[in-house]
């Protein structure tokens, strides 16, 4: 471990000194250490003296190369090592641990000065307030909790705690996501506008989001190979993600997300403009390729190989969609992630089957359809009374069970 630079802040709030040393582990990652001095050191001169002797304290730790996280590890700092044994271990994908660093860096800061032995249930619930009430959603806030928890438990696992302090602690309550999808006209206006557009690879991807329901990441990664025009099927089985340092590739989040998905008509349709773009594109460029480099290419990717990443298929989406003044049914501008909420909104709403529609999203179970999408039609809450109702008439003629305890009906 190799501490290369340090730096001072100062906290708004509590006026107090804190410093930060960036290190380099010997995996050649670069992690941040942070600490809080006592009220003590009150000016820039005795806050930069205070980093200058808890600097070289570290690096004293350093060159003995025998420190290992304890119950007197910051609590910060065990986060970070916990991290960065689950990064060698490759436990979890490289986009989970850039979020994960993001939530450390916000537990080192809570927690600066206080030590694994130290943390109690009453800490982490006043910490876990402060969020809250500094605006951060509910499903956020239940994120940091997680984060901290799992370090605790494995904590607790390697005998550095007696038990896990996060278990005592009240999280806010997690609020259901309502989809903000397209109604039906607008649906409707968005698939023809579409299809008067010229084969980019925003439109296409709007398309085959619109008519598939596919993630965002899952359209990026799809190539030419993974789709049969004499089938009309689609399989999904890579996905690009994004990660601090870049986008990558990768399979698809869970086993179900690797699906063979069918293409409607109006589908294949947009993907034969986009095939007939690309061919004239390799040939304005004098690219000849085999039958499997073609296969190779990505759907919406570039003719060297290329991917085309999720963040630039969201960058220009948001200005195709305020050109087209596109508003949700939770009154927001649609993003592209809503148009796979359409999908399965509009797939529910024409009375698809609901297991159907779940295995066309790659959900790992029908209750996850279940529980984004029953309400987000305003309007089949309606359909269905009318339904029960129109059922009821459809029996015809029937006659009373007998309740000779109730009054008889009044002649009319």
């Amino acid at each position: 471990m190799k501490y290369e630079s340090a730096y001072l802040r100062q906290n708004p709030k509590t006026e107090k000194w804190q410093g930060f040393i960036r290190y380099k582990t010997a995996e050649g990652k670069w992690r941040q250490t942070g600490k809080t001095f006592p009220a003590t050191v009150k000016t820039r001169k005795q806050a930069e003296k205070a980093l200058q002797i808890w600097r070289a304290e570290k690096e004293l730790e350093a060159v003995t190369d025998t420190w290992l996280p304890d119950s007197e590890t910051r609590v910060g700092d065990y986060v970070s090592a916990f991290i960065d044994d689950m990064e060698s271990s490759k436990s979890i994908e490289p986009r989970t641990i850039t979020g994960y660093r993001t939530i450390a860096a916000r537990i080192m800061d809570g927690f600066s000065d206080v030590r694994m032995r130290e943390l109690s249930p009453t800490m982490i619930q006043k910490w876990e307030n402060s969020l809250s009430t500094g605006g951060l959603a509910p499903n956020t806030v239940i994120s940091y909790h997680r984060l901290l928890s799992e370090a605790c438990t494995h904590a607790v696992n390697v005998d550095v705690l007696p038990k896990n302090p996060c278990t005592a602690v009240k999280t806010p309550k997690r609020k259901s996501p309502t989809p903000n999808s397209l109604d039906a006209e607008g649906f409707a206006r968005l698939a023809v506008t579409l299809d008067h557009m010229e084969p980019s690879p925003v439109t296409v991807a709007a398309a085959i989001a619109l008519y598939t329901g596919m993630r965002q990441g899952e359209i990026c990664g799809l190539r030419w190979r993974d789709y049969d025009p004499k089938r009309s099927i689609i399989t999904v089985n890579e996905s690009i993600s994004a990660a601090k340092g870049g986008s990558y590739s990768k399979q698809p989040k869970t086993k179900s997300s690797i699906r063979i998905l069918p293409v409607s008509m109006e589908l294949a349709t947009v993907l034969r403009r986009r095939l007939a773009h690309v061919i004239e594109e390799l040939q304005v460029h004098n690219v000849h390729l085999t039958p499997q480099e073609f296969g190779a290419l990505y759907i919406i990717g570039y003719i060297d190989g290329r991917f085309f990443t999720p963040n630039a298929v969201s960058h220009r989406w948001k200005r195709l969609s305020t050109e087209f003044g596109l508003i949700g049914t939770q009154g927001r501008a649609v993003t592209f992630h809503d148009l796979r909420h359409s999908f399965a909104t509009r797939a529910i709403a024409a009375g698809a089957d609901v297991k159907a529609v779940s295995a066309i999203l790659g959900h790992t179970n029908a209750a996850i359809t279940l529980n984004v999408y029953a309400d987000a039609d305003p309007d089949s809450k309606r359909r269905a009374s009318n339904l029960v109702a129109e059922a009821t008439k459809a029996v015809g003629e029937v006659y009373p069970y007998a309740v000779a305890a109730l009054p008889a009906k009044t002649p009319e």
